[in-house]
Order: C-alpha cells, then sequence, then structure tokens
C-alpha cells in the first residue's frame, strides 16, 4: 500500500539508536515495517505530536485544550 512520504532524522546514534519519524499520514504498524524492510528491529514508538498538539503529558494524566488547540483542530 502506497502512504505519504515519511521523514525520518537520527536523533541519537549508538548501539540502540533512536530515531525521529515524521509521518502526514500512518497506516497500521508502518514505522516497524518500514524500518524492517531496512533491516532494523523496532523496540518502542513515542507519540509526541498528534496534529497541531503536542502530547506533553505524562502516560494516563491528561489537561484541558487551551482555547487555540481546539481551533487549530477545527481547521484541520
Amino acid at each position: 500500500m502506497k502512504t505519504s512520504p515519511a521523514k525520518i532524522r537520527l536523533v541519537q546514534d549508538g548501539a540502540n539508536p533512536w530515531y525521529e519519524v515524521i509521518l502526514i499520514e500512518g497506516r497500521n504498524r508502518q514505522i516497524r515495517r518500514m524500518f524492517q524492510r531496512v533491516g532494523f528491529m523496532v523496540e518502542k514508538i513515542k507519540r509526541v505530536q498528534l496534529g497541531p498538539l503536542l502530547l506533553d503529558v505524562p502516560p494516563g494524566k491528561y489537561r484541558p485544550l487551551t482555547v487555540r488547540e481546539v481551533a487549530q483542530l477545527k481547521n484541520i
């Protein structure tokens, strides 16, 4: 299945490197499949942004959206 191009950047090099992946549209297990195709196994994925929203709260916590965030979500 063809998808929009992804941007990938090496964040931390080493025995267990960290990459930043930016997707316009994500398909089921797309990141894992992309890395598997080039010989890497993905151990952990952390979503840090969803559209214009930065996901800046710890797991299991929440915060109210600001008026600006709600407006940004309505615009997309």
